[in-house]
This record gives structure tokens, sequence and C-alpha cells, in this order.
């Protein structure tokens, strides 16, 4: 479900290089990089509509989706895929728990999750992103489908169009000094696109499972030690200018968007011991994963990200911290 756009063109690419041989059908609208894949079938619809009776009566070992967001039409979906799927694979969110309950403590597959109002399930807002997801998983746990839930967390790497992690890693490349916020001992955890697309390739194959996974790559890692990891995949070693909260305050930065990933706290403290026991898959150390990052943007010729600070407005404020 999806296929050609970030987390699912990285999948189809894992499984069609994989020893495994795949028979792969894709089912999307057909508008993202529609040149892609042109040997696979494709079934183009829109999965929020009647467009999935396009499905009915096909079998399949086993689906991944990695596009659904709204709880009505996926319980639609697999009420028309019962008894024609092996196992069901959905792509979910480390944004399913509820951050202010959990508090500063780990989180676990077991950890408390948002709960989602019926008003929440239709809403087409952001806001509500983590809400609806919880309820797309509640539909697949409550179903006869043997389901399998990934959670990852912050993913990036190829074909990322969101470039937070970009962001940083094309400041330590270009720049010999670079804005940094301090207390960047607070720790973070991310998903990787390579390694989650070889863990959602093992999930089709994983004879015993749980039913949710936090599809995190790394050890949790301080916003310090990912820029360190930046640095070195890229050989650098830049000056960090750090700009305090009373800085950020008075030149109006806001946290994620202005500097991506950082929100001035501990994010998304998520544990993945289980699915490291579990899958028995051994992923890419983080600085290995920037590496193979900056290898891809080597390709593309190192852009301006498309997120946060500019690059001038950046050195402006700078320039007032150091000079």
């Amino acid at each position: 479900m999806g296929g050609t756009f970030f987390v699912g063109r990285a999948l189809v690419e894992q499984l069609l290089l994989s020893p495994d041989s795949y028979e792969i059908t894709l089912f999307n609208r057909g508008r993202t990089n529609t040149h892609l894949f042109p040997d696979l079938p494709k079934i183009h619809g829109n999965r929020e509509t009647d467009d999935i009776a396009q499905l009915k009566g096909k079998t399949f070992d086993a689906v991944i989706d990695v596009s659904s967001y709204f709880p009505l039409s996926l319980e639609k979906l697999t009420q028309l895929l019962k008894g024609n799927v092996g196992r069901y694979i959905y792509v979910s969110t480390a944004s399913v728990y509820d951050l202010e309950a959990i508090g500063e403590s780990s989180i676990s597959e077991d950890s408390t999750l948002l709960t989602c109002s019926t008003e929440q399930k239709t809403d087409t807002s952001m806001a509500t992103y983590g809400q609806r997801k919880v309820a797309c998983e509640e539909v697949l746990l409550s179903s006869d489908i043997d389901s399998i839930i990934m959670r990852p967390g912050v993913i990036y790497g190829k074909y990322d169009p969101f470039d937070r992690h970009y962001y940083w890693l094309y400041r330590i490349k270009k720049n010999s000094k670079v804005l940094v916020p301090t207390g960047s001992d607070n720790l973070s955890a991310h998903t990787f696109v390579n390694d989650f697309a070889r863990a959602l390739e093992q999930a089709i194959h994983l004879p015993q499972h749980r039913k949710t996974y936090n599809a995190i790559t790394h050890p949790l890692v301080t916003f310090q030690e990912m820029l360190q990891a930046m640095a070195d995949a890229v050989d650098k070693n830049p000056e960090w200018v750090e700009a305090d909260l009373e800085f950020q305050e008075a030149a109006k930065l806001q946290p994620w968007s202005d500097l991506p990933l950082w929100i001035n706290g501990n994010f998304f403290m998520v544990t993945n011991e289980k699915i490291v026991k579990d899958f028995g898959i051994t992923f890419d150390s983080i600085a290995e994963s920037f590496r193979k990052s900056a290898a891809y943007y080597d390709q593309l010729l190192w852009q301006e990200p498309n997120t946060g600070l500019g690059l001038d407005e950046e050195k402006e404020l700078i320039k007032s911290i150091l000079y």
C-alpha cells in the first residue's frame, strides 16, 4: 500500500534486491513518482474511497501498509481482505505514545498510548496524527488478521522529503560554524530508513512474533552525539556555536520548525529491545547510517534543505553570538 514515496520506495527497492523472490503489487493513487518500478503490477486508486474494491478477491501472502492514516478506511480494507491475506504489516509511529502520561520514563511497547475520539478519527490535521494511528492499530489488533505493527521514530535517509536530519548534515558538510541549541545532552530515538526497510522485509517471514514493535534502529543518542556522528560521517569538524534558551527566545527561534529535531527536552525515549531480539537484525551504527545518507546526498549535489532556518539568517545569528 503506497510504495513510491520515502519508506515505501526504500522498501520496494529492498524487496527487489532481496535474494528471496517476491511478486510485488503496488496499490496507490498513481500520482507520486509514477516513473518508478515500471515492471511491477500496479493498482491505482484512493484507499479512502470505494477504489479499494479493486482488491476484492485477490490473495496476498503479506500486505505492507505504509500509507494508512484513517481508521475507518483501514477497517473497510481489512474486512475486504479478511481470509485473503496471510499477514498485515502496518507502519504506525512512535507518536502513538502519550508522552505527558509517560513523562521522562523510557518507552516500551506497553507504555501508555493516546486515545482517539470519534471526531478525531476523521480529522485531517497533523494535530491528531498520533491519535488516528492509535485507532488504526486498534483496528488491526481487533481483527482476525495476523498483524505486526511497527512504530518507528523520526525516519531519515534516502528519499526523505522532510529534511529534518539533512538540515544538520548539510550544515556540517558545508559550513565551518554551525548554530546549535544548548542542552544538547537531551536524548532522542531515530529510525534509519535502510534498516527499517530490512526490518519490514523480515516481518514478512517472522514465524513467532509479538503484535507491536518499536522500530527504532539505534540506541538512544543525545543531540550532540547525533551531530558528532554526522560530522564523523562527512569528515568535518565544525565549530558548534551554541544558542542558549534566552537567545533562542530573543531571536524567536521555534523548536522543531527553525531547529529541526530540537524540542528542548528528551524526545521519544523509545526502547528497541524487542525488535532487536525477535528480528535478529544487526542495525547500522548511527555513524554508518549518516555515511550512507551522505553518499545519497552526494548524488543529489547537496541541495539546500527545505526546512529550518535559512542559511543567511543562520549566519547573522552566529555573528550576533560571536561578535
